[in-house]
């Protein structure tokens, strides 16, 4: 196997990853690479360089490492049935996995112009870790009114459970949600964040903000959910209306009509070992 300008470690380690994109485009997901030692040799290049290519795909989350095993391709995006307002767990377990979280705070939190909410309404800050099989993917803040935390029942000790739904639990308790509006954003993830979710220094994340409300168009929840950007996907199905109004031939394209959404978190274990909590 043979590589062109190899003038330096940069160009040599580029093409390589190139070429491991190209290669990796057709395996199956899981399928096992061969070890960097055995890359060098056929590429007739240093390990180091091969290892810079390969956490390049790492960082990019096409492939994870597994200490003790080897370095695989990863597994494809989970995703969520597309025009359909799912719960994380719910659509997780769509996919056929399990959701699970780890309940980092239930406490008081303050009002902030953000909020779907009066100024003097008593709020609830539910901080939680959310697991895919055992792998942290994201943190979800979500803020509720006190009242209807207190009318529901909600306690830390019911949120504590390791396979607690928001959505279902609110649902169980006469306050479906019927609607929601949502952002996303990408910003350099917080050292609580990367400590959390096992990201490197300088990680990029996707920061999702998420309001729900009732059918009569009572907030139930805010969300800040944090996740990691090589494992979240977002995509739209858009469909052109052809009888918009004032529409002229020389105009910008404009895509307007149905919008579909759905996510995706990319199933990476790394070296960290599953666990079930």
């Amino acid at each position: 196997m043979s590589l062109v300008q190899r003038t330096n470690g940069a160009t040599l380690y580029r093409q390589i990853a190139d070429a491991l994109r190209q290669r990796i485009a057709g395996l199956a997901p899981g399928e096992r690479l061969p070890s960097e030692p055995r890359l060098a040799m056929d590429w007739g290049v240093s390990r180091f360089t091969v290892a810079r290519a390969v956490q390049q795909l790492v960082d990019e989350g096409l492939i994870t490492r597994r200490q003790g095993s080897g370095t695989f391709v990863a597994e494809p995006p989970l995703r969520r049935t597309p025009g359909y307002l799912l719960s994380f767990t719910e659509a997780i377990e769509a996919a056929g996995h399990t959701a699970t979280h780890r309940l980092l705070t239930f406490e008081p939190t303050a009002w902030h112009d953000r909020l779907p909410y009066p100024r003097d309404v008593p709020l609830l800050l539910l901080d939680r870790l959310r697991l895919v099989d055992g792998l942290p993917v994201a943190r979800h803040r979500s803020v509720l009114a006190a009242d209807l935390v207190a009318a529901t029942g909600l306690t830390s000790a019911i949120a504590t459970a390791a396979t607690f739904s928001l959505y279902r639990f609110l649902g169980e308790h006469g306050r479906s949600v019927h609607s929601a509006t949502e952002r996303l954003v990408a910003c350099m993830a917080s050292s609580d964040d990367r400590k959390l979710l096992g990201l490197r220094r300088n990680a990029v994340v996707v920061a999702v903000t998420r309001h729900t409300y009732a059918a009569d168009g009572t907030p139930l929840d805010a969300v800040s959910a944090i996740y990691d950007a090589r494992r979240y996907s977002y995509e739209a199905r858009l469909a052109r209306q052809n009888n918009a109004p004032s529409a002229r031939e020389d105009d910008n394209d404009q895509v307007m009509g149905d919008r579909h959404q759905h996510l995706g978190l990319r199933l990476d274990l790394g070296d960290r070992q599953r666990q079930r909590r």
